[in-house]
C-alpha cells in the first residue's frame, strides 16, 4: 500500500468518501506551505486557492479537480457533507503541467471557515484524468451535501489519479 493509500485510508477517507485512494499525491501549495497528506494548516494560511503541480501529466489529456470538506458542520454531525469548496473542470494539461489555475470553474474556490466548536475538518482535494474528452458538469446550485462517489459515476471518472488531503479548524 502507498503511502497516499495508507493516509486516505487511515483518515477514513477512503473507503467512506471515495472508493479507492489515488495512485499519487497531488502537489498543493498554500501560501508557500506544502501540504503532506493530513498535516494540520491554520485556516488564515488558505484564503486563495492553492498552487498545484502533478510530475508527469500526460500532455494530451484532460484533468478535473475538485475539493471537499466532508465534515461540515462537523464530523460528529456531517448534516451538510460534502461541503463543495472548489470544482475545476475540464483543464488542459498544458495548465496542470505549468501549474496554472485554469479550466471550467464550475464552483469558485471557496476557503476553509471550520466553525468554532466542530474540532478538526478534512478537506480532500482529488484530480481525476479523463482522457480525450471533455465532461459536461453544470454548475452545482449549492455548496452543501455534494455527493463525490456519484459525481464519480455520473462523470464516468472512475479513480482519481492524484489527490491530498489536510485537516484545520476554526481559530478563535
Amino acid at each position: 500500500m502507498s503511502d497516499i493509500a495508507a493516509a486516505f485510508a487511515q483518515h477514513e477517507i477512503t473507503p467512506k468518501i471515495i472508493e479507492n485512494a489515488p495512485k499519487q499525491k497531488l502537489h498543493l501549495c498554500w501560501d508557500g506551505i506544502q501540504v503532506e497528506p493530513g498535516m494540520t494548516l491554520q485556516v488564515r494560511n488558505l484564503k486563495n486557492a492553492p498552487r498545484w503541480a502533478l510530475p508527469g501529466a500526460d500532455p494530451e489529456s484532460i484533468y478535473t479537480v475538485l475539493m471537499i470538506d466532508p465534515d461540515n458542520l462537523s464530523r460528529k454531525n456531517p448534516s451538510v457533507a460534502e461541503w463543495l469548496h472548489w470544482l475545476v473542470c475540464n483543464i488542459p494539461a498544458s495548465n496542470i503541467i505549468d501549474g496554472i489555475n485554469g479550466g471550467q470553474h464550475q464552483m469558485a474556490y471557496g476557503s476553509p471557515a471550520p466553525g468554532p466548536r466542530t474540532d478538526l475538518h478534512r478537506y480532500v482535494i482529488l484530480m481525476w484524468e479523463h482522457q480525450g474528452r471533455r465532461i459536461s458538469v453544470p454548475k452545482p446550485s449549492s455548496r452543501a451535501k455534494f455527493n463525490v462517489k456519484q459525481f464519480i459515476e455520473k462523470n464516468k471518472l472512475g479513480d482519481p489519479i492524484a489527490g491530498n488531503f489536510f485537516l484545520a479548524q476554526h481559530e478563535g
